[in-house]
């Protein structure tokens, strides 16, 4: 895996450093006169980069240059409080400065199968494709404890090769259905940038970064740059075991 990493001293900082990444992106479109295409994930820590941006980057940002997408999405009602949409509008996109039309949400409250093939299609017809597959222009992940990102789990590893762009998962405890973008979409953007705070995630992130033999049954760890760059965003207390 090739990669950059960026320490931080907390959450809060990792926050304002990826924040800062996405602004620096977006005017470089912005002057292209092209679009900033995101998939964005649910968690703790983007809600706290969310909040962020709602509250401190309304002028920083050139807004109508970004277009959201979804990394992947629990089989929810919108409104429900574990949606990951739901969670991204509260935080920011109910602002006024975010256009509607930028936001391409997953349908979680549809039947997963139809939802997967819509938006499959959605992505071909809205975002740039190579190999075969969507190229974002940056997605953010998270990593689980036991090794997942998106909604790809360890006892679901072939999703990461799976020749659809979005597939359908399911959380190996309680059985929820989601929504997932699948691992060579994931692969194929520009910039991953994963987000990972606080003590927990230490003993994964070491096992993920340093290559360790058990690492190969950790989805997260087979996410590596194919055309772009990956950037991993954490904090003290995350890299206390690097």
């Amino acid at each position: 895996m090739s990669y950059k990493l960026h320490i931080e001293a907390d959450a809060v900082n990792v926050a304002h450093a990826v924040a800062d990444l996405i602004k620096e992106k977006a005017i470089e479109k912005r002057e292209e006169g092209k679009k900033l295409n995101i998939a964005i994930s649910g968690g703790s820590t983007p809600k706290q980069l969310f909040t962020l941006l709602g509250n401190e980057y309304e002028r920083e940002i050139p807004w109508k240059t970004v277009r959201f997408f979804w990394v992947d999405e629990r089989c929810v009602e919108p409104t429900d409080p574990e949606s990951n949409f739901g969670m991204t509008y509260d935080a920011l996109l109910q602002r006024t400065f975010v256009p509607n039309k930028n936001i391409f949400r997953m349908k979680g409250e549809d039947i997963p199968e139809n939802e997967a093939e819509r938006y499959q299609q959605l992505l071909w017809n809205e975002v740039p494709a190579k190999h075969g597959f969507p190229v974002f222009d940056i997605i953010l992940l998270g990593i689980g404890e036991d090794g997942h990102t998106a909604s790809i789990f360890p006892n679901q590893m072939t999703l990461l090769d799976s020749e659809f762009s979005v597939a359908v998962a399911v959380h190996p405890v309680s059985s929820q259905k989601r929504i997932t973008l699948t691992g060579n979409t994931i692969k194929n953007a520009h910039r991953i940038v994963f987000l990972a705070t606080g003590a927990a995630k230490a003993d994964i992130l070491r096992k993920i970064i340093h290559k360790e033999t058990e690492a190969a049954k950790y989805p997260a760890a087979h996410v590596y740059d194919q055309e772009g760059n990956v950037d991993f965003y954490i904090d003290k207390a995350a890299s206390s075991k690097l």
